[in-house]
């Protein structure tokens, strides 16, 4: 009776996560055929179908290769689209770039030929990243990138920059940070805690989520040769700023003993979902620290 209880309890998190997938997916799909109708020139049109068909390609190659699970493949398609179609290709090959170096950093290393079969055959599907996953780390982005579109500021595309330094320096810290162990400690209280703990921070970690932030200012300066230096440096601090955000509020919220009866609890039932909620949060913090920064240049 405890299992199928535990089981339908599953089941209706699994429906309620899909939905929230699903309503990300419908808006900017909505989003993108408005704006290709109302806003977009011949050449913006050529650009958006290019996206489509390159999001599409290179979504099914990350789904053959199990990079991505089947509702990840929707997911990135409509996410590649608007990133190419609406945020152009300095955009969109920095998100190329942060998916192939956290996905990279997230597959398992192991030691020998024995333990890289075994680590294929158990973590198959276990890194893979779904729906809600590129949502979580990249709807501040696709959303900005929608605004630069449609202003044709590069402040917006700084932001979006901002948002995807920020998922970059906390995947980067988090796998770098616990692919070895060494001395983590709870960043709110500085107590020790075991590798891998929520809100945990460490010197691998640290300088993970630094060389992270760095490779997408650094890229994006380089892609953009006319951007204002002051934009890179914003871009490496508010990203670095942000995965310091996500720590904190991972120790706040995603520690069971520390959230236990919260209220936040109510809404954000299970990991998964605090998980993706802190990721949201956390990018969209890196973005508004980077607008803060402009605001002071």
């Amino acid at each position: 009776m405890q299992y199928s209880r535990e089981t339908k309890i599953q089941k209706n998190h699994n429906r309620q996560l899909r939905d929230v997938d699903r309503l990300a997916n419908y808006s900017f799909i909505f989003l993108t055929i408005f704006l290709f109708i109302l806003e977009g020139q011949s050449g913006d049109h050529l650009r958006i179908l290019i996206a489509f068909f390159l999001a599409v390609s290179l979504s099914l190659t990350a789904f053959l290769i199990n990079w991505i699970t089947l509702g990840g493949v929707y997911a990135a398609i409509v996410f590649g689209t608007v990133i190419l179609g609406f945020g152009g290709w300095i955009l969109a090959l920095l998100v190329l770039l942060f998916f192939i170096s956290c996905s990279l950093l997230t597959y398992p290393i192991p030691a020998d030929n024995r333990e890289l079969t075994n680590a294929l055959r158990t973590n198959s599907s276990a890194f893979r990243r779904n729906g809600l996953q590129i949502w979580s780390n990249g709807y501040w982005v696709a959303l900005f990138a929608i605004l630069y579109f449609l202003f044709q500021n590069e402040i917006f595309l700084v932001l979006a920059v901002s948002a995807l330094a920020t998922a970059t320096a906390d995947t980067w810290s988090t796998e770098l940070g616990t692919r070895q162990q060494g001395r983590t400690y709870l960043i709110t209280s500085f107590k020790k805690v075991e590798p891998g703990t929520n809100g945990g921070i460490s010197v691998k970690g640290t300088m993970g989520a630094f060389w992270g932030t760095l490779l997408i200012g650094i890229c994006y300066m380089i892609l953009h040769g006319g951007t204002r230096l002051e934009f890179t440096t914003i871009i490496i601090i508010s990203g670095f700023l942000g995965s310091v955000s996500d720590s904190y509020l991972g120790a706040c919220y995603q520690n069971n003993n520390l959230t236990k009866n919260h209220w936040i609890n109510r809404y954000f039932d299970t990991d998964e979902s605090l998980n993706h909620a802190v990721n949201f949060a956390a990018s969209g913090i890196g973005a508004i620290i980077a607008l803060f920064l402009i605001q002071l240049t």
